[in-house]
């Protein structure tokens, strides 16, 4: 064996050997890795709050609540999350299910300004529609109380917030129709006149609590409250929630994920039930 292919051994050798110690500390790197997420994650569990609802109620259209932070660290922007439903779709031909269209009427001023922002030769060949198409959509209100806004310490005990729930309603835009997104965060005086003139009669609504730890993410504590509204009887939040009835499908997520075993994919993906393996 002449000296090039001992050399050759050599070089694949000492390759091979360097491979197998790149490895070996790649290997070692990703389990001290994943020693220090898993050391992390444990202190920021410890460090997190824990909001409970020890009791909350209906004043009018404002809500109460009486909360407590069990956990170890402050609750920072205390929120609620506001969600309405139309829980009666119309049927109508070939079993399609119709969901009411909810519709405002456009100001002068909207409509020139949707015109300005349409090719001229929209303007000339499509009419632009009188009403604004809306779609129910997610909104966050912020409780406060007398000592502060929105955050709860450890060291406080019950702390009673108060809020009034608002509703978010946004423009749909439709074909050929190109108005400025709005963002509409009304309450519920308002949504109901709304809900009224577009024939719509009946929602449910539905309340949970939601609050940050120190690095901004975003807490989950549970659900609040759920229960339906006759638009034409009720005149505020308290008189449904006295009603007690609750909500139906897509509401109630929880109740449909205990009898029927099912659950709609955006409803697995993005709803905590975390907080019901205690119940």
């Amino acid at each position: 064996m002449d000296l090039n292919t001992i050399a050759n051994f050599a070089v694949a050798g000492g390759t091979l050997a360097l491979a197998y110690y790149s490895f070996k500390n790649i290997k070692n790197s990703d389990k001290q890795l994943k020693f220090l997420k898993e050391q992390i994650h444990l202190n920021l569990s410890q460090q997190q709050p824990d909001i409970q609802i020890t009791n909350y109620s209906f004043n009018g259209n404002k809500l109460n609540l009486e909360l407590k932070n069990q956990g170890k660290g402050t609750a920072y922007d205390i929120a609620v999350l506001c969600e309405f439903h139309i829980i009666k779709p119309l049927w109508w031909s070939k079993n399609r299910l119709i969901i009411p269209k909810i519709t405002e009427q456009r100001t002068s001023e909207e409509i020139e300004k949707i015109r300005g922002n349409r090719n001229s030769i929209f303007n000339i060949l499509f009419k632009l529609k009188d009403k604004n198409i809306l779609e129910p959509d997610k909104l966050v209100v912020f409780p406060s109380n007398d000592i502060f806004f929105n955050s709860l310490h450890p060291s406080f005990g019950v702390t009673t917030f108060q809020c009034e729930p608002l509703f978010h309603l946004k423009i749909k835009e439709e074909q050929f129709d190109i108005p400025p997104y709005i963002a509409k965060a009304i309450p519920f005086d308002e949504l109901k006149t709304l809900l009224l003139n577009s024939g719509i009669k009946e929602i449910s609504v539905i309340f949970h609590l939601l609050s940050k730890d120190n690095l901004q993410n975003v807490l989950f504590h549970g659900e609040i409250c759920d229960f339906v509204l006759l638009l034409i009887d009720d005149g505020s939040l308290e008189d449904g929630y006295k009603r007690g009835k609750r909500g139906p499908y897509p509401l109630d997520k929880k109740d449909i994920k205990t009898r029927h075993k099912w659950l709609d994919y955006p409803s697995y993906r993005y709803v905590d039930f975390s907080f019901e393996k205690d119940e």
